[in-house]
């Protein structure tokens, strides 16, 4: 590599950085420009560990042929795109459990994953009072009823043969009837509002699988929309609130850093190690370092005092597993 393909490689990702953290999202305009202009933006925020990693490989082969000027232009790229990854391995002081802890299971079944037996038996071990289920068909709730029915009687589903199924299972009594079809976009596709009460206090959850952001421009807006909307309903939310399940954006995104700004905290951040990455599981693209798209994301008054991701059973995500505390009065 010449000196000049060198400066340029450093060059060009430190501007792709800039504009992806400088562009306004905007969720709600959706005129072609903007919309596929934010999806660029958005995409490089999903993928800058990756972008990282390609211009850590070029500072090496740049430090190899003895190039300093660009790998010192690189550092500030490098803290950008590979510190966030290497900060989570921090220790973090551990949160002390409350009374009334509840455990939460967040699992991606995949729609044509057909490993339901091991499935089982992995829910059966982790035995969480809550399962978020996303990918929720026919053949699904008739397995996961044989194995687990026993033990939650209280379940709110919506099953679908597309990707967009989705289910509640809880040990614990829900406070009213569950909401199944919240008002997000178009409202076409179920996600799940459920109240139950921990620690002395009702506290809501929302089993959520926005629309993934590819596949043609109508997801891409289908994902701002719903995005958009799951703000304003968190903002409007009067009860503490887990939101679980498979976002589709992961926590460099923007739509990371509005739900942070909102008063909302990612679980992983907070009880878990590492970078809690869960897709994909499946395919080539598993020995690639995997991507955060799946999340529990806690409002200020409930803290998670331990968070795991689960091994895939035929999956292309991995479960989080998660223990979560309730604060017995509101802190907002």
């Amino acid at each position: 590599m010449r000196r000049r393909d060198t400066w340029v490689c450093v060059g060009a990702a430190g501007a792709l950085l800039i504009f992806a953290y400088l562009w306004p999202p905007d969720w709600r305009n959706e005129s072609p420009a903007r919309v596929w202009i934010s999806w660029a933006a958005f995409m490089i925020r999903v993928f800058q560990l990756h972008l990282g990693l390609l211009v850590l490989a070029v500072v090496l082969l740049a430090f190899f042929r003895k190039q300093r000027g660009p790998a010192l232009l690189a550092l500030p790229v490098l803290v950008v795109t590979l510190g966030p990854a290497v900060a989570s391995w921090w220790p973090r002081a551990p949160v002390p459990a409350a009374e009334d802890p509840l455990t939460i299971v967040s699992c991606n079944l995949l729609m044509i994953n057909r490993q339901t037996r091991a499935m089982g038996e992995q829910l059966r071990a982790a035995d969480p009072d809550v399962i978020f289920f996303q990918e929720y068909t026919d053949a699904w709730h008739a397995a996961l009823q044989a194995q687990l029915g026993d033990r939650y009687p209280h379940i709110a589903y919506v099953p679908r043969e597309d990707s967009f199924g989705a289910a509640v299972y809880s040990r614990r009594p829900f406070v009213g009837r569950p909401t199944k079809y919240l008002p997000l976009a178009d409202a076409q596709v179920p996600q799940i509002r459920a109240v139950i009460h921990v620690n002395g206090r009702d506290i809501a959850l929302y089993n959520l699988h926005l629309r993934p952001p590819w596949g043609g421009r109508a997801y891409v807006v289908q994902h701002r929309r719903e995005f958009a909307d799951l703000l304003d309903r968190l903002a409007a939310e009067q009860l503490p609130a887990v939101g679980g399940g498979d976002f589709n954006f992961n926590e460099t995104t923007p739509c990371a850093a509005a739900l942070t700004a909102s008063g909302f905290h990612d679980a992983q951040d907070e009880g878990g190690s590492g970078r809690g990455a869960t897709w994909p599981e499946l395919g080539l693209l598993r020995f690639a370092p995997g991507i955060r798209l799946d999340h529990l994301y806690l409002s200020p008054d409930i803290h998670c005092t331990r968070l795991r991701t689960l091994p895939s059973c035929g999956s292309d995500h991995r479960a989080l597993d998660a223990q979560i505390s309730v604060a017995t009065s509101a802190l907002r």
